[in-house]
């Protein structure tokens, strides 16, 4: 009677104990999924709050340019005699890698007058791509789209609220900004930035980035900085 007494208890005990582990295990993975989930609410919340900085490279100014339905913004000196056709989205983490890798390549041929960029800003990742196309063609008509186009990669992951976008502005206007202001909290160009896609669309573009020098496309993944450099002479020369 006693080994079976003990037996049980033995098994009580057990029983007992795998409880506990169980209820354990349950509290452990409640925290985790707790940690996840206010680690989630908090870089929404940096995204969506977070004051934006300045670019990590510099661009000389150019002229204000037209903002016209189906059209590309133009970045650059006129009469560059090498164009680069570039569609991006400014929450597209890949364009944020291709500017991060090949844009000061890019920058630096377009301030000496090399290199014009046609730019198609699309926008299709989410409403803060609407928001940043919106406001880069704002600023573009009021002469400071190449410095605001830098400064929307340096803080690519940010949401993009109007505070943010108006923030970045007095950051890289570089003085008067016109009516910028009012033409981002209205959306004034939200109808432009549809055309951008369906030309984007119509052209058969359907990633980004996608890049054209000349007319003629280029493999973004194959390119480094020195054979872009290397293409960008060669067409210059033709």
């Amino acid at each position: 009677m006693s080994n079976a007494r003990s037996r049980a208890e033995q098994q009580r005990d057990l029983q007992l104990r795998r409880r506990r582990e169980r209820r354990l295990l349950t509290a452990v993975a409640a925290g985790l999924v707790l940690l996840v989930v206010a680690g989630g609410v908090l870089l929404q919340t940096w995204r969506t709050h977070r004051t934006p900085s300045a670019a990590t490279h510099s661009s000389a100014g150019f002229a204000p340019v037209s903002v016209e339905p189906g059209k590309p913004l133009l970045l650059g000196k006129a009469g560059a005699p090498v164009k680069i056709t570039l569609y991006e989205d400014f929450h597209c983490p890949h364009c944020a890698d291709f500017e991060e890798k090949l844009g000061p390549v890019i920058t630096e041929q377009q301030n000496s007058g090399t290199v014009v960029v046609e730019l198609f800003p699309m926008a299709f990742i989410d409403e803060g791509s609407l928001a940043a196309s919106n406001a880069m063609a704002c600023a573009a008509e009021n002469g400071f789209g190449q410095s605001y186009y830098l400064g929307l990669f340096a803080n690519h992951t940010l949401q993009w609220n109007q505070s943010q976008l108006i923030d970045l502005a007095t950051r890289t206007a570089g003085g008067s900004r016109g009516r910028f202001d009012s033409c981002v909290t209205t959306g004034a160009h939200a109808s432009w930035v549809d055309s951008i896609n369906a030309a984007a669309q119509s052209a058969g573009v359907d990633s980004t980035p996608t890049m054209f020098l000349d007319g003629n496309p280029v493999d973004v993944g194959r390119l480094t900085p020195d054979t872009l450099r290397t293409m960008i002479s060669e067409a210059a020369a033709k």
